[in-house]
């Protein structure tokens, strides 16, 4: 699961001023008694829930020089376990006996499937009648599925033994979904069995698929809404997060259930007066049964305090959610040159969590302490982490490492 454009998607949305309303704030709504929800589900998730609305009542923002995460810089504990070819590695997916997949990708072909076995990376063959695989995602039974969302069909081939057996996804009332603007090169991502495309997700039940029918109205301007999923390793809980927005939808027990992020920080430096601060969601770590993470930044459009030009200004956040109840962690406030985003998030197992930025620097939350640390690299190349998988042997991270040279797909796993 990974973000590498999470930034670039943000700052567009903030010179914009398209992703956050002008009007005032609702006042104060208990967290699970919103109003209901405005945008369309798929009947075949079983309706909609009330829609959540987490405001600033529930997360108040702190002094601007406040430091909620007090993160301590550590020695690196990740080990450099890979260098392959020209490329990056992402979408990384861990199917039954904690094996790991993932898709090489050089930029220039369709991304292709390999898998981590007896220390080293095997080329798979794509699919039949794929060119090229955009999602991998894990079965209810823990195999494997590659899919390639498309504008006219969904293709996809499911892992047996050593080969691939063609899978048909079928979306329910595809007539309905939203006018796709993304064509063929349109994203993909998935988890816990399934797939989002567009503002569209689907999740094969054991008999047929399920159609989740997500927010359509976030995104740059002209562009489809584009999502990521998150969530438990088992699939109770996902999440799937908006590449640039405040509203994400979260699946529990196979209802889904919008929760719009309203909390605001203070913009009176604001590029637009109808900016009002936003939050935008990033990442999520399903860490327990009850005890959930989303991670994120508050930020704002404005001006250089010399040159007069754009930059962002802003703060990262991360929210908890347990016992029915949120609550908030505030970063210092920076108030230019702000391009501050998660990336990804998993739980560590231990009822902590781990998270990258865009920077590559990794975050680990254990005990309540938060430290971080920079994944090893060879001198002279630049580690760059886009993708964290939790698996039953460690959790890994995907991304490349960069010379002047070229970019090589590199993987790390956590000592």
């Amino acid at each position: 699961m990974r973000r590498v454009g999470a930034v670039v998607a943000v700052s567009l949305a903030l010179v914009s001023g398209g992703c956050a309303s002008g009007a005032e704030e609702p006042a104060s709504t208990p967290t699970g008694a919103a109003a209901p929800v405005a945008v369309p589900m798929a009947s075949p998730v079983g309706g909609s829930a009330q829609a959540v609305i987490v405001s600033r009542t529930d997360c108040p923002e702190p002094a601007r020089t406040a430091d909620g995460f007090q993160v301590a810089s550590v020695r690196p504990g990740w080990e450099l376990l890979s260098v392959t070819e020209e490329g990056a590695l992402r979408g990384g997916a861990a199917a039954s006996a904690g094996t790991l997949w993932a898709l090489r990708d050089t930029g220039e072909n369709p991304a292709t499937p390999v898998r981590w076995k007896d220390g080293r990376w095997e080329t798979m063959a794509v699919p039949p009648g794929m060119k090229g695989v955009k999602a991998l995602a894990t079965s209810p039974d823990g195999g494997i599925w590659a899919v390639s969302p498309g504008a006219e069909a969904w293709k996809g081939g499911v892992r047996e033994g050593d080969g691939w057996r063609e899978l048909t996804v079928t979306v329910p009332d595809q007539d309905r979904t939203v006018p796709d603007q993304g064509g063929e090169d349109r994203p993909a991502d998935a988890h816990g069995g399934w797939v989002s495309s567009g503002a569209t997700a689907v999740h094969w039940d054991g008999t047929g698929w399920e159609r989740m029918d997500l927010p359509a109205d976030q995104g740059a301007e002209g562009a489809s809404a584009e999502y990521r999923l998150f969530g438990s390793e088992e699939g109770k809980e996902v999440w799937a997060v908006p590449a640039a927005g405040s509203k994400a939808v979260r699946l529990r027990e196979g209802t889904p259930q919008v929760v719009e992020f309203a909390l605001r920080i203070n913009a009176e430096e604001a590029i637009h007066d109808t900016q009002g601060g936003a939050f935008y969601p990033q990442a999520v770590a399903v860490v327990g049964a009850d005890e959930t993470w989303v991670l994120g930044a508050a930020a704002f459009g404005t001006h250089y305090l010399e040159e007069g030009e754009d930059t962002n200004a802003g703060r990262l956040v991360a929210l908890r959610h347990a016992q029915g109840r949120w609550s908030c962690t505030w970063g210092p406030f920076h108030r230019e040159n702000f391009d501050g985003a998660f990336v990804d998030a998993v739980p560590d197992g231990d009822g902590g969590l781990w998270t990258v930025t865009t920077e590559s620097t990794l975050w680990h939350l254990s005990g309540g302490r938060w430290t971080r640390e920079r994944p090893p690299a060879d001198q002279g190349t630049e580690p760059h982490v886009t993708d964290l998988v939790a698996t039953d042997h460690g959790i890994y991270a995907l991304g490349s490492v960069a010379s002047a040279e070229q970019s090589r797909g590199a993987l790390w796993r956590a000592g």
